[in-house]
C-alpha cells in the first residue's frame, strides 16, 4: 500500500472517530439542554394552570359570598327555627341557672351577701309562718306568693341560713328577706291588738 492510501485510510479513520466522539459529547449536552427546556415549559404551564385555578376559586368564593349575603336569614327567625327544631345549647350545660330575659326569669334565691347590693331594688322583709302563710311586715297575707317570691324559694331555708331565705325579683325590682317563724299565722293574729275596721 502506498503512502497515499495509508494516509487516506488514517484520515478516514480519524474523521470517523472524531465524528463519533463529537456525536456522543454533543448528544449528552443537547439532551441536557432539551430536558431543561422541557422542564421550564412544564413549570410555566403548571404556574399558569395554578393561577387559573386560583382565579377560578376566588371567583367561586366571591360568588358564594354574594349568594350567602342574599340568602342570610333574620337572626330572630333563625333563633326561633333552632328552638323549634330542638337544637341544644351545649355551652349552657353545667350552669345551674339558665339565663332568661328579666320578664321570664321570675324570682330566684340569692346569697345573703347579695341582698340589697342592687340600689335599684327595694328591700322588703317578709315572714313565713309554720302553717305555710307568707305575710309582710304588717302581717298582711301575701296572696300571690308565686309572683312575688316564687313557691320554690320557700323550700330553700337552711341553704344559706337556717331561718332566712333571700329572694330577688327583677321584674318587680325587689329584694325579699323571708324570715322563718315557728309560730302559726293564726297565733300571731290572735296576739295582735284588735284593729278597728275602717
Amino acid at each position: 500500500m502506498s503512502n497515499k492510501a495509508l494516509f487516506s485510510l488514517a484520515f478516514i479513520i480519524g474523521t470517523v472517530t472524531g465524528s463519533v466522539v463529537t456525536w456522543y459529547l454533543l448528544k449528552d449536552k443537547y439532551e441536557a439542554l432539551a430536558q431543561e427546556e422541557i422542564d421550564s415549559v412544564k413549570e410555566v404551564f403548571l404556574r399558569r394552570e395554578q393561577e387559573l385555578k386560583d382565579q377560578s376559586v376566588k371567583k367561586t368564593v366571591a360568588e358564594g359570598i354574594k349568594d350567602t349575603d342574599k340568602e342570610k336569614p333574620d337572626l330572630k327567625e333563625y333563633a326561633r327555627r333552632l328552638e323549634k327544631e330542638g337544637y341544644t345549647r351545649y355551652s349552657d350545660f353545667g350552669s345551674d341557672e339558665e339565663e332568661k330575659p328579666v320578664s321570664e326569669a321570675g324570682p330566684y334565691v340569692i346569697p345573703p351577701e347579695q341582698f340589697g347590693d342592687n340600689e335599684e331594688h327595694e328591700q322588703i322583709s317578709l315572714t313565713y309562718y309554720a302553717d305555710g302563710v307568707l305575710a309582710d311586715e304588717n302581717d298582711e297575707v301575701i296572696e300571690d306568693v308565686e309572683d312575688a317570691v316564687g313557691i320554690d324559694s320557700l323550700n330553700h331555708f337552711g341553704e344559706y341560713e337556717d331561718d332566712s331565705v333571700f329572694v330577688r325579683n327583677d321584674a318587680r325590682k325587689c329584694d325579699y328577706e323571708i324570715l322563718l317563724d315557728q309560730r302559726t299565722y293564726s297565733e300571731v293574729v290572735e296576739d295582735m291588738p284588735h284593729q278597728m275596721e275602717v
